[in-house]
Parts: structure tokens; C-alpha cells; sequence
């Protein structure tokens, strides 16, 4: 059960009351149907808390509703800007057997969309939306390259590599339920996230459509190969789970390949910030703990960005978490103004996303042969080491100690 929200001013002499909203039937006044929720979580994805499942699905750029599938309609796809996809149902979750149904059905969508290429997904969204998955995600995030993103998102298609989430009212146990399904179905490389998405509407007869959107994670699994995880604690092992191979793309193995030189025998000279592992993603993260968001609503990266024949590591907030925007200006000004912390930090830098995500940190103009390879690889393992090791352990007792720190 949901109590009411109660907003007060500063002075604590006016409030006002928002009422928990079921989800529901259309044609009852005192619910949301299905149908708006999933139109203002498409339209407003950032409202998902992604970053929390897993931050490299943390930017989701909303692609179509509808997705037509021969297994029926998918409620809705999100890609982000390297290629990952996303996959949402929004449903009710009243009682053991829908959970098992919906569980079963975002399912079979997921084994459809592993047997797609790139065209048979772009010649689905452009029913819907009249435009191709890139022009629709290059339309959000103007420094991704076609021939990237297609071949990445072609990749995870063949692997059925997806992010699948439910989202709805009233979920509240069938986590076993859960994992006797990936269990079964664990030939695919998907995440699975159970998204709890409440609603309040204020109490009064003015403003009756304003409302406040509350969502959280209940349950997530992860699949690795013969281990199901959920909640981090394994549940179980299967004998049957194939360990899938798959052929690195060229920049796939150049970006390991990289991070495994920069991260190897690495450590921060601030021992809390635990030190990312290497991947094949162009960006290493490390999360500010207490920071919201699961830890991410500040964060730093370190990125090899192509695009702009360049390597660089920052911190960056996310919209819609005071605290973090307070802490992250607060930051911003002591870096610009503070003889000390800035010599620190001599030689950084700002600037901002095409989406509009602000950075500090360092960049370093760097060449890539053929668009893939580093040119002057050592120089920029060495660059990397120290950059990121300045930024992060200068600025990361910074971001705790304002964030503890209340206004």
C-alpha cells in the first residue's frame, strides 16, 4: 500500500496532497489505464531508471510502440546510442498467472528479435514511425555514426543481447517465478528488470492531469553463462545453458583491448570508487555512491570517443536529481574559483553532450588508423592512467562530502 505524498513550501504553511493512482481500466475515473502509462514512459524515458539495471543501457533513446512481431506487438523499443536495445511491456500484476503470462510473453519477443537482422528491424520501425532506428536515435545524439550502430545493433540482435523490463502496478512477489523462466529460456544473452511504477495525482480538482511518476526496481536478473543471478545471490546453476560465441567487431576488440591496458593493476589514489572492469564499450564508468539513482546520479567516465578522434574522462550528473545538480555546480565553481582544487585539475575542461549532459574533466585529441586502431596506443594507455586518476580521486571526496552535506 501507497500512503499520499504531501508537497510543503519552504515555510511549511502550505501543502498540498497526491493521491496513489492505480493502474487500471479506462473507463475508471479514479485509475490509470495501461494505455497513458505507457505513453508518458515512452515519451519520457529518462523516467526509467535504467542506469540502476545497468548504466551502459543508462541513455535509452524511445524508437517506436507497437513493434510488430509475428509472436504479436511488442508495447514498446528503446535503443541507445551504442546499439543497445530495449525491449518494455506495461502491464498489470494482479495475480501469479498474469506474471507468469506477461514474464512468457516480453519472452517469446525477445527469441523473435534474436532471429532478426538490422533489416528486418528497420523495416518493422519504419511501419511504425515512417523513419529508420538510426534516424531516429541520430536524431537525440547527433555524434553517432551510421555504420557503427548498425553493426551494432545488428550484433546484439544475432546474440540476443536485450535489456527486457515490465513495467507496472501491484508488482509484488514472483521473483521464483522469474528465475524458473530465464531458467528455461536461457539460450538468449537478456537482462530481465521488474519496474514498479506508481502514480499520484493531486488530491484536489485543479490541475487533476498533473502527476508525479515514482518508479523503482523490484527485481532484476542477470544471465551469465551457466550462472543465474538474481539480486546478485545465485540461485541456481544450469547444465544445459550454452557459453555463446560470437565474433568481436574490429572496435569491439580494440576497445578491450584498451581498457584492459588502462585498467590492469589500476587503482585510484582514493581507495572508496571501486575500479571499473575492461570491456568492449567505449565507456568505463564509476559511480559516486549516495548520489541517487542507484549511485549514478553523478558518475564519471572514461571514454574513447571516434567520432571526435579524441579520448576523454569527466564527471557528469543526471537531470532531475537536485542534489546531484546542486553538488555538480557546486563542484563546477570551486573548480573554476579555487586556486588549489583547480591547479589540481590544471588543464581541464567543459562541455556538454548533444544531449545536453554536462562534462568536466579532460579530453586528449588522439588518431585512430582506419577509424579503429589507436595510433599512439601507449601515449594514451599512460594519458588515460594518470587523467583519470587525477579526476576521479580529486573530485570524488568532493562529490561525497557535498552530497552529505544538505543545503
Amino acid at each position: 500500500m501507497y500512503g499520499n505524498l504531501v508537497q510543503l513550501n519552504e515555510d511549511l504553511t502550505a501543502r498540498t496532497t497526491w493521491r496513489h493512482v492505480p493502474v487500471g481500466s479506462a473507463d475508471n475515473e479514479s485509475r490509470i489505464d495501461e494505455g497513458r502509462l505507457q505513453k508518458v514512459l515512452f515519451r519520457h524515458a529518462d523516467i526509467l531508471p535504467l542506469g540502476e539495471i545497468d548504466p551502459a543501457y543508462g541513455s535509452p533513446v524511445p524508437v517506436c510502440t507497437e513493434l510488430g512481431t509475428r509472436a504479436g506487438s511488442a508495447d514498446a523499443l528503446y535503443l541507445t546510442p551504442a546499439g543497445r536495445i530495449i525491449l518494455a511491456e506495461f502491464k498489470l500484476w494482479r495475480n501469479p498467472g498474469a506474471r507468469r503470462e506477461v514474464i512468457g510473453q516480453i519472452l517469446d519477443y525477445a527469441r523473435v528479435l534474436a532471429s532478426w537482422s538490422y533489416d528486418d528491424l528497420e523495416r518493422e520501425v519504419r511501419n511504425r514511425t515512417k523513419q529508420s532506428p538510426f534516424e531516429i536515435v541520430s536524431a537525440a545524439y547527433h555524434d553517432v555514426q551510421e555504420h557503427v550502430f548498425v553493426d551494432n545493433v545488428a550484433r546484439r540482435l544475432k546474440r540476443g543481447e536485450f535489456l527486457l523490463l515490465i513495467v507496472g502496478d501491484g508488482i509484488r512477489e514472483g521473483v521464483e517465478d522469474i528465475v524458473s523462466y530465464v531458467q528455461e529460456h536461457s539460450g538468449l544473452r537478456f537482462n530481465l528488470a521488474l519496474i514498479e511504477a506508481a502514480i499520484f495525482r493531486r488530491a484536489d480538482r485543479a490541475n487533476r492531469e498533473d502527476l508525479i511518476i515514482q518508479p523503482r526496481v523490484l527485481a532484476r536478473t542477470e544471465l551469465l553463462p551457466r550462472t543465474v543471478l538474481v539480486r546478485r545471490t545465485i540461485v541456481g546453476e544450469t547444465d544445459d545453458d550454452p557459453v555463446e560465441e560470437h565474433e568481436p567487431s574490429p572496435i569491439e576488440d580494440e576497445n578491450e583491448r584498451f581498457w584492459t591496458a588502462v585498467l590492469q593493476d589500476f587503482a585510484f589514489d582514493d581507495p572508496e570508487p571501486e575500479v571499473p572492469q575492461p570491456s568492449e564499450d567505449p565507456t568505463a564508468y564509476v559511480k559516486v555512491e549516495g548520489s541517487g539513482h542507484g549511485g549514478w546520479g553523478i558518475s564519471f567516465g572514461a571514454q574513447v570517443k571516434r567520432n571526435h578522434s579524441s579520448i576523454a574522462c569527466y564527471l557528469t550528473r543526471r537531470a532531475g536529481f537536485p542534489e546531484c545538480e546542486r553538488a555538480y555546480d557546486e563542484i563546477m565553481k570551486a573548480v573554476s574559483e579555487d586556486g588549489e582544487l583547480g591547479g589540481r585539475l590544471d588543464g581541464w575542461a567543459q562541455w556538454s553532450t548533444s544531449g545536453g549532459q554536462p562534462r568536466l574533466g579532460f579530453q586528449r585529441i588522439t588518431e585512430f588508423v582506419e577509424g579503429t586502431v589507436i595510433r599512439d596506443f601507449d601515449e594514451a594507455v599512460e594519458w588515460m592512467r594518470e587523467h583519470f586518476n587525477r579526476l576521479v580521486s580529486t573530485l570524488h571526496p568532493e562529490c561525497r562530502r557535498r552530497l552529505r552535506r544538505k543545503r
